[in-house]
């Protein structure tokens, strides 16, 4: 198999998008590993004083150092006087020109840089036949249309001798990586992913929306990153629309917060323990936070005032529907309407603290196992070790990499293991506040959560205590460290999982596991004690 560069072809969802994959796909697979393939690359030359930058889809190196450019030109084209047209935004385009423009381009930076080296260039045109027409622009031989389609690797390896001695090949192979700069960026492919994922998962807030109950409630089972935050924001969106009273719940607040900042303003949005708190405060007065007891106080005063409190909601969102207790979701099934709709959205393969499960007399089930968030590979492991009841399909863009497992002994080791996953993250481009380190324990047993300070980093975490209003207090630092458990709901481009420490891989580990892996768009370290590596490759032998 030939080596690809970059690895993963980065997300894109222009027309021609997807045979472009197939070309690179089919080459990488039919040629062999003497050979080199870049993709997807900007060449910068100077024109009589000017910049130009010309775009070459595919470029292949070949075993002695010769170069094949290949323009892929997707759907149809036409031809008129010998030439082939591409049309573009209403205007055509000689796709014979741009070639022999990009091949010049090409010449010309390889002399700048003293490389000799054989240049040829083609055309892919993977959905277009030409027949018996002549072609006066372009030499035909040069030319691969739909019926030599399936034979283009054997078609480019003929283009090339296989004798490398003598051969500036390795000069000639840096000089491509070094000009196209063909080491991923993961700072803009973040920003590139979030875009693309966020399109991709839009679905479920699409076709949901078209399932009526007779209930008025509809139950939705779905896996991380699989678009619920997009569902739960159509709705709310459709509701103040219409100018109907809404409500969304969750559980962790900082869910809430992220969902304030995007819902409408006539929309209210509160964890089920804020609401409980208001409540409180009006008929009682002034709730004790220091009591470790006290939400469950709240909570089953709230319970017991609900069948007294009006209908009122006409669309109730309630998100994190796993870590709810059947005793509060019946506190506000009587605040809708008669005509009111409920959406319960839920994943139980995060469900990370021990809650009754609970019917829902009439819903309509939907569930979706499609998570478009994560990268696939991790996906890959996330299948391998069964972290799901039900395997999860991997529909991100980008394919990634495998997470890296790291094993500490001690806590001197902890701290060094997580810093160097951490500065592992950096040295691949993710910024420092697009990290967050996550770990297994709670604030009492962490040994992580109350320092101040993570290698050369300042911390921002949560500190355990609340203001008057319940608002969880955070100290202010550059690198975010939390639980798993608070996180759900929320994502960054890198994720560190730390201190793992566990004997067997037992449901409740594997729920922190999935949790704690879907969070990120791009990489994943996960930094664990001797026995629970142990237990994990058990789980995949």
């Amino acid at each position: 198999m030939a080596h690809l560069h970059p690895m993963h072809p980065g997300p894109r969802l222009d027309s021609g998008y997807y045979r472009e994959l197939d070309v690179i796909r089919r080459l990488q697979d039919g040629l062999d590993a003497s050979f080199d393939i870049f993709h997807s690359l900007t060449l910068h030359t100077l024109r009589d004083g000017a910049d130009e930058h010309r775009e070459i889809d595919v470029v292949v190196l070949g075993p002695a150092g010769d170069m094949v450019l290949l323009e892929i030109k997707a759907g149809q084209l036409s031809l008129s006087n010998g030439e082939l047209l591409k049309l573009y935004a209403g205007r055509t385009h000689d796709a014979a020109r741009q070639s022999r423009i990009q091949f010049a381009a090409m010449v010309n930076k390889l002399k700048q840089a003293g490389l000799h080296a054989r240049v040829l260039n083609c055309l892919v045109l993977p959905d277009f036949s030409i027949g018996s027409d002549q072609i006066a622009s372009f030499a035909r031989e040069r030319i691969f249309d739909a019926e030599m389609f399936d034979r283009l690797p054997e078609l480019v390896r003929g283009l090339m001798p296989a004798d490398p001695d003598n051969s500036p090949r390795e000069d000639i192979r840096r000089f491509l990586a070094n000009e196209f700069r063909v080491s991923p960026d993961l700072r803009a492919l973040g920003v590139q992913l979030r875009d693309t994922t966020h399109r991709l998962s839009d679905g479920l807030a699409t076709w949901v929306l078209r399932i009526e109950s007779p209930s008025g409630v509809i139950r939705v089972d779905a896996t991380a990153g699989s678009g619920k935050t997009q569902l739960a924001l159509r709705l709310l969106d459709e509701a103040a629309a219409r100018k109907q009273r809404a409500l969304y719940l969750c559980f962790n607040r900082a869910l809430a917060d992220h969902i304030v900042g995007l819902a409408p303003a006539t929309v209210e949005v509160e964890t089920f323990h804020e609401r409980c708190v208001e409540h409180y405060r009006r008929v009682v007065g002034e709730p004790d936070f220091s009591d470790a007891s006290v939400f469950q106080t709240i909570a089953e005063r709230y319970h017991a005032d609900a069948p007294s409190m009006p209908s009122r909601y006409e669309l109730l969102v309630i998100d994190e529907g796993q870590d709810f207790q059947p005793a509060w979701l019946e506190s506000l099934l009587p605040q809708l309407t008669s005509q009111g709709r409920l959406y319960l959205m839920e994943d139980p393969s995060q469900r990370l603290y021990e809650r009754e499960e609970f019917d829902l007399d009439g819903a309509v089930t939907l569930r979706c196992d499609d998570n478009f968030r994560t990268p696939r590979h991790i996906i890959g492991v996330i299948n391998a070790l069964a972290l799901t009841a039900r395997p999860v399909s991997a529909c991100s863009p980008y394919a990634g990499e495998l997470p890296d497992f790291l094993t500490y002994g001690g806590s001197a080791e902890l701290m060094r293991k997580t810093v160097e996953a951490v500065q592992a993250l950096l040295d691949r481009g993710i910024p420092l506040n697009d990290i967050a380190v996550l770990t297994g324990h709670g604030l009492k047993h962490s040994q992580l959560l109350s320092l101040d300070r993570i290698g050369p980093w300042r911390t921002r975490r949560f500190t355990g205590r609340y203001d008057r209003n319940g608002t969880p207090l955070w100290t202010d630092g550059e690198l975010l460290i939390d639980s798993i458990f608070r996180f759900k709901g929320q994502s960054r481009a890198g994720i560190v999982l730390t201190e793992l420490d566990f004997e067997e891989l037992t449901q409740t580990e594997k729920r922190k596991l999935f949790v704690g892996l879907t969070r990120c768009h791009l990489a994943a370290h996960v930094v664990l004690s001797g026995d629970a590596e142990h237990a994990v490759v058990r789980e995949i032998g």
